[in-house]
């Protein structure tokens, strides 16, 4: 009979997801003039408010979460 195998969780911590969803926003933020150079001026006011809206909440959550792991990291 066979020895049963050490499971080791593959959870995420926050600590390890917080720098990675702030990667994330800074990216999209950098993205962003890259891609509307790419893909044009905005072709009807709804496309206009999603482009903006995904801007304006990429650079919130890079700024708040860069404040975030700042303080958790000093802590």
């Amino acid at each position: 009979m066979s020895e049963p195998t050490d499971t080791t969780e593959d959870d995420v911590s926050s600590d390890e997801l917080l720098p990675w969803l702030e990667f994330g926003c800074w990216t999209a933020l950098v993205l962003a003039p890259i891609l509307y150079y790419v893909n044009g001026p905005s072709v009807s006011s709804d496309q206009a408010v999603v482009r903006t809206g995904l801007v304006v909440l990429a650079a919130v959550g890079a700024i708040a979460l860069r404040v975030v792991n700042w303080r958790r990291g000093s802590s």
